[in-house]
């Protein structure tokens, strides 16, 4: 009986594992998984015909060196979709729908999804065209012909002769988001497997090493009320603002209780949301046995400041960014996320839910059976929120997974048109609290009717002289042309003595964080020093910093109120803090259409309003803009169709939170000059490495200039091995040119000279 092999050694060449016991290991491994996803025999039946497309002397011939450029993972599907005789139309379309996450899963298991409507013409062709010379991935399909397919199947008989297909069950969905996660869920468990098992074979203790620690909830929680203890002692907060934290803390906690499902954390900013959710979602797990917890972030320079915090409550903290940044020890733990906690990025988890290739889905049944918090939830663009709705509403029914969006500023998401949002409220006093917080006057000086309102000047030049006048004050505007001009004019009113700072994306992150520092220490209550800071939208969350008086660039009423968090933050200025919200006078301008229409309706429901005055501290403020903003949408058209169609690639490439793709430039700050220069002589030697792209990222800038990248800096390249070759490959980096030193500012940061930056929002 001829023997078939699905590994070989890649040094030498011999064969070593056979594909009975491949396909067996993969089998068991992806109904473990399958159990977390409530679909663990269609997980089993996908590790079991996986590789059923190496049944074949092409295959062989490729562990043998003697053949290239064979796609097995096509003819597996099509091997699968032949034995279910579907093609045949026999059976009812009720098997062929318990079949096709099955079938798309096999295909795509080393490239990317395909629906099987796409694909069944090419597997009918396959099956009986011996000539067909390419599939899909346009390589050559490794069975072709029904002399190879029969030849296939025998062979599977003979290894597998007791095998019969199980009795699978209803596949049943309310739109197309959710049954496209579904396969994708199936999908992850498959690729996890098999990756795993081939693993597992080159180093046996391979899921041991790269498998987390369980979640130990009523440990963390003594942890946590330890560490609010001593912070509670330390706190400088005015007695009544600690008071309301308390609340929040114990109200938080107490709703852990409850069982999983969809929840909505609304409170305003300085309450002390990030512990209190923490609470929450250790107490819920503990209550509902669940296996970790996923906190989800809108921003990068969040994921990062964020772990330092959690890292005192909960050990084994994975942070997931970017793969290709992470230490080696800890990138297979992203890649699976096996771990108790996850910090992660909108970004990373939102696309992954829609993405279509194995590496992006390989974590998704992880997310089975967690607590998915959603820190600043406002951050989500409008024309893609029908789309992720559907997808956490998914995830709740279909996973056990709780949801919870924390904001001060909660999505109205129940005025979208025809979209199920049904929240459980964690703190349902929470306009008590609104009132009870209220620490900030807010003056608007925006345009009326097409005109501006007399004696409102709102030039940048005075918006200069005014904070030139106070003491402890900040001003957000939405791009960098302006934050740039209006530090300049401030500086000039100021005294040579007076430091002013500013703080955008042009400074790189660890350039960005020692200005936050330096700031923190002048603002510092036990020995203030006068304070002026020229910031874009990088300063509004996360960033705990407290100023007398605000001044905002119009903007997206989310971004406003995050501002006014940052004024008189701990409420100890007896007459409050003072916000002005203004438009700019010289040159109007936003960084994207979303951000603009945003900003156009604050501007519209200020007008409605203005007599009474447009109330920031009241939640039905909030709920009516967004009801405004989410009014009429319908959703990204090419994104909608795409659905509609079940195409995996093009929802994949339509589901972009970011579409405007930066560049990443490295730069020779002066207080990191000696890590810039280290990182210059490795890159000759080695070329650019996961390990020297995570040691750099404190002084990298993410650029959009892509054309001035490239006249004033080097492009890096990983560097690949093909057939003893060194081989160079793109990797969207670059290192500033030695002596091109001056375009980097220790006040402005990346300068280009004549060349105007673009604003994206990030």
């Amino acid at each position: 009986m001829k023997i078939y092999y699905a590994k070989s050694d890649t040094k030498t060449g011999e064969k070593r594992v056979t594909n009975k016991e491949h396909l067996s290991k993969v089998a068991d491994l992806a109904y473990e998984f399958g159990l977390e996803i409530k679909r663990p025999e269609e997980a089993k039946v996908a590790g079991l015909f996986h590789d059923t497309g190496k049944y074949g002397e092409r295959f062989q011939g490729v562990l043998s060196g003697v053949n290239k450029g064979v796609d097995h993972a096509f003819s597996s599907a099509a091997l699968l979709y032949l034995k279910k005789d579907l093609m045949q139309k026999v059976h009812s379309s009720s098997v062929r729908k318990k079949y096709e996450p099955i079938i798309e899963s096999i295909q795509g298991h080393h490239d990317r999804l395909i629906s099987m409507e796409e694909l069944e013409e090419e597997f009918c062709e396959v099956i009986k065209d011996p000539q067909m010379d390419a599939c899909p991935s346009k390589q050559i399909p490794s069975l072709r012909g029904p002399e190879e397919f029969r030849e296939a199947i025998n062979a599977f008989k003979n290894d597998f002769p007791t095998y019969h297909f199980p009795k699978l069950p209803e596949r049943k969905f309310e739109n197309q988001v959710e049954n496209m996660l579904d396969t994708r869920m199936l999908f992850s468990c498959l690729v996890d497997a098999d990756y795993s098992v081939s693993a597992s074979d080159k180093e046996p203790d391979y899921l041991e090493k790269n498998s987390g620690s369980q979640l130990n909830a009523e440990e963390a929680l003594k942890v946590l009320y330890k560490h609010c203890e001593e912070l509670r002692k330390s706190s400088k907060a005015d007695s009544k603002i600690n008071k309301i934290r308390n609340q929040v803390f114990d109200i938080c906690g107490d709703a852990g209780e409850k069982q999983t499902g969809l929840f909505t954390l609304t409170a305003p900013t300085g309450v002390g949301k990030t512990l209190a959710m923490l609470h929450f979602a250790l107490r819920h797990c503990q209550k509902n046995k669940m296996r970790r917890i996923i906190i989800v972030l809108p921003f990068l320079s969040l994921a990062e400041q964020s772990e330092k915090e959690y890292c005192k409550i909960v050990p084994n903290i994975l942070v997931d960014h970017s793969q290709k940044n992470l230490p080696k020890e800890i990138r297979e733990f992203a890649s699976r996320w096996d771990a108790p906690m996850i910090i992660t990025t909108s970004v990373k988890f939102f696309e992954s839910l829609f993405a279509d290739k194995p590496g992006d889905c390989r974590k998704l049944h992880s997310i089975a059976n967690s607590v998915v918090v959603f820190d600043e939830a406002q951050s989500l663009p409008t024309e893609l929120a029908p789309a992720t709705v559907k997808a956490v509403n998914a995830l709740c029914k279909r996973y056990n997974c709780s949801m919870v969006f924390s904001t001060a500023t909660q999505p109205s998401f129940d005025a979208l048109p025809d979209i199920e949002w049904n929240p459980v409220e964690v703190i349902p006093e929470n306009k008590k609290l609104y009132d009870q917080m209220r620490r900030v006057h807010v003056e608007w000086r925006l345009y009326k009717n097409g005109e501006r309102l007399n004696n409102r000047r709102t030039s940048l030049e005075q918006i200069a002289d005014e904070m030139a006048s106070e003491t402890s004050v900040c001003t957000i505007v939405n791009l960098r042309r302006h934050a740039r001009k209006l530090f300049n004019e401030l500086k000039n009113r100021c005294d040579s003595d007076e430091e002013v700072f500013l703080l955008t994306t042009d400074l790189c992150p660890a350039h960005r964080s020692a200005v936050i520092d330096k700031i923190k220490d002048r603002l510092n209550p036990d020995s203030p020093k006068p304070c002026r800071v020229v910031a874009t939208q990088c300063i509004e969350a996360g960033v705990d910093l407290d100023f007398n008086v605000m001044y905002r660039a119009l903007a997206p009423l989310e971004a406003i109120i995050q501002a006014a968090g940052r004024c008189n933050r701990n409420g100890c200025l007896p007459d409050g803090g003072k916000l002005i919200v203004f438009e700019v006078m010289e040159d109007e301008g936003y960084p994207g259409t979303f951000y603009e229409k945003a900003a156009t309706e604050v501007r519209c429901l200020w007008a409605e309003n203005e007599k009474i005055g447009l109330d920031l501290d009241n939640p039905e403020t909030i709920q009516s803009y967004y009801n405004r903003l989410f009014q009429e949408t319908k959703g990204k058209v090419a994104l909608n169709n795409a659905l509609k169609s079940k195409d995996y690639r093009n929802v994949a490439s339509e589901y972009q939170l970011i579409t405007n793709k930066s560049v990443q430039l490295i730069i020779p700050w002066s207080e990191r000059k000696n890590l810039f220069d280290n990182i210059r002589l490795r890159l000759e030697e080695k070329g650019l490495t996961a390990e020297i792209m995570r040691e750099v990222a404190p002084i990298t800038v993410s650029c959009f200039e892509k054309e001035w990248v490239e006249q004033h800096a080097e492009p890096l390249y990983f560097w690949k091995r093909v057939n003893g070759t060194r081989v160079k490959l793109e990797s969207g980096y670059y290192i500033l040119n030695v002596g091109h030193e001056k375009y980097y500012d220790e006040k402005l940061g990346l300068k280009m000279g004549e060349i105007e930056a673009k604003d994206y929002m990030i």
